[in-house]
Formats: structure tokens, sequence, C-alpha cells
């Protein structure tokens, strides 16, 4: 079966909410994503022929997009559907599999589809978000999107409501307040491009606040990793940035996918042994160099590109360990980085891989992330053929 769990959004889609440096931007973008969908629009024909479905709309998709169709009879027609193909005339292909040729009826609408999470608590510019997957660890983000350029997010294992609970991550003590996330480099309603990612566990942000500095964007990430032991209840991360950086160039190592030899502001809802409470941790990725230096952006590593013997470009999954004793905690769901040393300006955003030789039958979209080229600016790779888990 066709996977749909995995959702990739990106600010140019018809419809798309926007970001800028004004309060409660971030939460539209979040709402969204995670909850609502966006893009709604009345389909004008819906056709089957050979196992395969026609809607003529007003759409935002692009290939590998999961839309949500509503409406349609016959109900097999109904549901999350993936996009197959886009072309002129405002139509979209997805598979129907045992569907007879025939015209659906009804009053069919299709939206691009969200990631299948819940808006817990709300109130004014806050908001607390949380898994409805019942495999998820349950812990909630809360953002605070109160001030124009950044946001403040905290990790709870438990919540009552917008402002209480308990388990926070990072608690006071480590930074008060929680971690930020940037929106924007001016305190203004002009529109910055932002990426969101996640399937019903995780989720990773590009938010592009410094345009002036292409590519200009940090990545941020919260959710459920993948554990490497079967009862860790507790392998919730949150990562951000330790400051508010909206009048900085991007590109530091609290960007989730650059390697870091030292903790960062990526932390842990509890510790592998499961008392206490949050805690930091590292992040990597597979390096066949000893030639590391103490912290590089994926693409931005000391291995030629192309790999001369095989022309190759090399990815490697993304490995999250405690910063106490670099215990191995889990994979980031999703997500690849490169020790390569990529080109500037080699691929332009959104841009999709297909035919990669370490994931095969694997499509990934290519998003550059940092800003003003060197060592923190790289390439992040996200899968979005899917499932991640």
């Amino acid at each position: 079966m066709t996977d749909t769990t995995v959702k990739y959004f990106h600010s140019g889609m018809t419809g798309a909410p926007v970001l800028s440096g004004t309060a409660g931007s971030l939460i539209a973008v979040l709402d969204a994503c995670l909850v609502n969908g966006f893009a709604v629009s009345s389909v004008y024909s819906l056709v089957v022929v050979d196992n395969v479905a026609t809607a003529t709309c007003m759409h935002s998709a692009i290939p590998g997009s999961v839309v949500l169709v509503s409406g349609a009879a016959p109900s097999g027609l109904n549901g999350e559907k993936k996009v197959l193909s886009v072309g002129p005339g405002d139509v979209l292909t997805f598979a129907a599999p045992g569907i007879a040729n025939q015209t659906a009826s009804g009053s069919i609408s299709l939206k691009l589809a969200g990631a299948g999470w819940s808006k817990a608590y709300s109130g004014y510019n806050l908001a607390a978000y949380k898994s409805n997957d019942v495999a998820a660890t349950g812990c909630y983000l809360r953002v605070d999107d109160n001030d124009g350029r950044t946001a403040r997010c905290i990790g709870y294992e438990t919540m009552t409501g917008i402002s209480a609970g308990s388990g926070m991550f990072p608690s006071t003590a480590q930074i008060n307040g929680g971690v930020w996330w940037t929106k924007s480099a001016n305190a203004d309603a002009n529109a910055r491009g932002w990426v969101v990612v996640a399937d019903s566990r995780c989720f990773y942000l590009i938010s592009r606040y410094f345009p002036a500095a292409a590519p200009g964007g940090e990545v941020v990430m919260f959710g459920d990793l993948v554990p490497v032991f079967s009862g860790d209840a507790w392998s919730c991360a949150l990562s951000g940035m330790g400051y508010s950086r909206w009048s900085v160039v991007p590109g530091i190592a609290d960007d989730y996918p650059t390697m870091s030899q030292a903790a960062v502001q990526l932390y842990l809802a509890r510790s592998y042994v499961g008392i206490g409470g949050g805690i930091l941790g590292k992040k990597g990725y597979s390096l066949p160099l000893h030639t590391a230096t103490a912290a590089f952006a994926s693409g931005a590593g000391p291995v030629k590109y192309p790999n001369a013997p095989d022309n190759g470009l090399y990815l490697s999954a993304h490995f999250v360990a405690e910063s106490l004793d670099s215990s191995l905690r889990g994979i980031s769901p999703g997500l690849y980085c490169s020790p390569q040393n990529l080109p500037g300006n080699w691929v332009e955003t959104p841009y999709a891989m297909t035919g990669i030789a370490m994931l095969p039958g694997r499509t990934v979209m290519v998003e550059p992330y940092g800003g003003g080229g060197g060592v923190f600016s790289g390439y992040a790779f996200f899968d979005t053929t899917g499932p991640w888990r």
C-alpha cells in the first residue's frame, strides 16, 4: 500500500499560511501543517480510469503530496491519497485500486492533509501540540508566539492547560522560557519562506528568516525519535536555538542537521533510565573519515563530492545520543545527512531527488539551510516516501 503518513509542505504552496515577523504567525503555520491541513478546494470532476483517479480542481499539491478527499461516491475515493502526478488544467492523479472505471458523484472537496496532530490547548498567541498516534510518547510542545521575530518552545511530558504541566524539557534551570525558534529578521508582515516535513509523531521546521543571506534558514525539530530499544517511553526530543537569533545570519551548531561533538540546544524528555527530568542530547551522523571539525552542517563535511571512485552521493541517518555518556538513544525519523562537501547553490528548493543508491525506491526532498556559505551552511535530506517507522 502507498504510504500517506509523511507530509511535506512549503510556503510556496497555494493557500499556505504566511510566516512573518508578527505575533501568532508560527502558530498559523503549525495549525495548518500539523492539525488542519490547508488549501481546501471544490473538485470539479473526479474520474477513475484503470485504477487511477484524476481530479480537476484548484490545488497546491506536488507529486508526493498527501491530499484529503471527502464527499465522493464511491466512498473508496475518500480519505488520504498520495499524489502521483500534477498536470496542466489544475489536475492531479492518485491511485484508486479496486475502484471501477467511472465518474464520481457527490459534493467533492480536497485539501492538503494535516499530519495527524492535535492542538490540545491554546491561549493568546499560545498553543500546545500533541501527536494523535497511540504509539507516541504523548509529550506536548508548547509554543509561545507572542513576539514578532521569534517564538519560545518547551516540551512537556504532561499538560493540563496551556500554562500548566509537568516534565518540562528544557527545564527552567536549563534554559528559562524554552528554546528559540526564529521567524523573521524583521518585525513586519513580510512573508518568510518555510518548510514543514512531518509524520504523526515528529516534525521538522525550516524557517528562512534571513533572506539577505541565502538560503537564510534554521532547522529545528520536535517529536519522537526511532528509539534503539522498544521500551523507551521518553525518546521525545526538542531542538532549537540557545538565544534569540533574529538579527544574526543563520547557521550554527544548534541547527538540527548539523553535526556537533558538543551538546547543543537539543533536549530529551528523560534519560534512558526513565528517571529525572529533561536532559541534553548530542547529534551526528556516520562519517567515513577522521578529519571532522568540531561541528559542520550536513553537506559541508570533509568528504569529497562527488565521490571520485563512483561519482556518488552518500547519505547517513541522523543519530541522537545522551550528552552525559554518549549512549545512543535513537535515530531522527526521515532525516538524512551528508558528510560530503556539496557545492553552494547545488540545488534550488524545493528539489525532489530519486535514484540515491543508499535509499533505493525513495524520494527525498533536498532543503538548503544556514546562510552565507561556510561550514554551517548545508543541505538536509528528508524522505517523503515513508513510512519513517
